[in-house]
């Protein structure tokens, strides 16, 4: 066999072994996730919440004691997408919350969600696509899940018209629920939540690949090239701060400073983008990924209020 012949399989082979391996990042990083519906505690016990389970487990049982409605609606693409519905007396309003990457409505919210109601709201816990009770093969990390977020407004006002309705986000929900403000918003929508959100799917993936001490530039392009082919979307379609130059609603952005998963400058720079009138920057010390309202809850308690009362006076 010549020489030229075996460098070409020499390439060929260092080729196949990359794009597995980048397929491979790509099954971790978007693949489905049911593991919150398979065994409850031991995913939290595995997941950046196991210092706080008792917490979540308390969140959890207030929701089971509520015997939330499980509804439905169908996505722009076919996926039948799965929440619950947990009505409040006198409701003045209906919060829709979307968590976060491999997590659950419990898992992100489940601490807060009885505070929540105590402000006279609605709870509507979304399932995302591709987790949980949704249906779904790949997360896209807000993608995608931006136009579902619109689909459950839709769904909202086919069920109780006019009734006002707010938006949640942590994590990946976060992202998801600022990039749905890049298209215009159903009038009952008053305002928006997002906390410790990322700004684009390739600047998350980066920041992972980074803080594994690899080459980032020619894996997060194996793994753009992977979620085109295979997932349906690209790492730089859209960003939280593309979203945030075209917002009028109000804007309650949440980030630990010690979060090394999504870095707090993410949400620095959605504020910074955002053209509302109305937006506010609550930055909490010490909290890492997910745990501002845990670390910091009599803050973060007055900011919501606050932020409710304005958006729903």
């Amino acid at each position: 066999m010549s020489t030229w012949w075996i460098a070409l399989l020499i390439v060929i082979g260092i080729v196949a072994v990359l794009f597995a391996f980048s397929h491979i990042f790509l099954r971790i990083a978007c693949g489905r996730n049911d593991r919150f519906n398979k065994n409850f505690d031991k995913a939290i016990s595995a997941s950046v919440y196991a210092d706080c389970k008792d917490v979540i487990l308390k969140g959890r049982d207030w929701v089971v004691s509520k015997h939330p409605e499980q509804v439905s609606t169908t996505s722009f693409d076919g996926l039948k997408l799965v929440g619950e519905y947990i009505p409040c007396e006198n409701a003045r309003g209906t919060v829709i919350m979307f968590h976060g990457w491999n997590a659950s409505p419990i898992s992100d919210f489940g601490a807060g969600l009885s505070y929540y109601q105590s402000l006279g709201l609605n709870l509507l816990l979304v399932h995302q696509r591709a987790q949980g009770k949704s249906e779904g093969k790949y997360m896209t990390f807000g993608i995608r899940e931006r136009h579902d977020v619109h689909t459950w407004i839709q769904w909202h006002r086919e069920k109780f018209g006019s009734t006002p309705v707010l938006l949640a986000g942590l994590s990946m929900g976060a992202a998801t629920v600022l990039m749905a403000c890049g298209k215009e918003f159903d009038p009952c929508v008053k305002g928006v939540i997002a906390d410790c959100g990322f700004t684009s799917p390739y600047e998350i993936i980066s920041s992972v690949i980074g803080s594994m001490h690899l080459p980032t530039k020619p894996i997060a392009a194996l793994i753009d090239l992977q979620a085109r082919l295979f997932a349906g979307f690209r790492l730089k379609e859209y960003s939280t701060v593309d979203a945030m130059k075209q917002a009028k609603l109000p804007i309650l952005l949440a980030h630990g400073e010690a979060d090394h998963f999504v870095p707090c400058y993410m949400s620095q720079q959605a504020y910074d983008a955002c053209t509302s009138k109305d937006k506010v920057f609550l930055s909490v010390p010490k909290a890492t990924h997910g745990k501002s309202f845990l670390v910091q809850p009599e803050e973060y308690k007055a900011a919501l209020r606050e932020f409710f009362n304005r958006c729903l006076k």
